[in-house]
């Protein structure tokens, strides 16, 4: 049986119709598929569950889905904020993203700075550093299990 891997997209308004968004999921996806998944999207809509797979990988807002994943599976952010309070999975961001170095509590940016609009142009950057990591989390949870 493969395994399988679920991209959960970021905020739709800033994804949707987003070229650099575009190419870094399909960067994301081909990645995964040479990790040999087989590999789905979702949408990331608020109070949803993705599909059941092997791996969840949720970018920016789309991390806030991976609260549904069951025990054995394994969740990774990516692009993610820092938030206080509830983070229990491994954040892989870049460190030029300034998107990520928001800072919320209970969903509300709690930076003053952080009203002001961010570059994102890191925030759909794919590195090998960063690919090198996701495949470190993903074969030291198969070595813990």
């Amino acid at each position: 049986m493969k395994k399988t891997a679920v991209i959960i997209k970021g905020n739709p308004k800033l994804v949707e119709g987003n070229e650099r968004a575009n190419a870094f999921y399909e960067s994301l996806k081909v990645f995964l598929e040479s990790l040999d998944f087989e590999v789905s999207f979702d949408s990331g809509e608020p109070y949803t569950q993705p599909p059941h797979a092997d791996v969840w990988i949720g970018h920016s807002r789309g991390s806030d889905r991976l609260r549904f994943a069951l025990p054995e599976v394994i969740t990774i952010g990516l692009g993610v904020p820092e938030s206080r309070g509830s983070t229990d999975f491994p954040v892989v961001n870049h460190p030029k993203d300034e998107m990520a170095k928001l800072v919320f509590q209970d969903g509300k940016i709690i930076k003053e700075e952080a009203v002001q609009m961010f570059d994102d142009s890191y925030h759909y950057i794919l590195t090998e550093e960063m690919k090198e990591e996701i495949k470190n989390i993903i074969e030291n949870y198969k070595k813990v299990r």
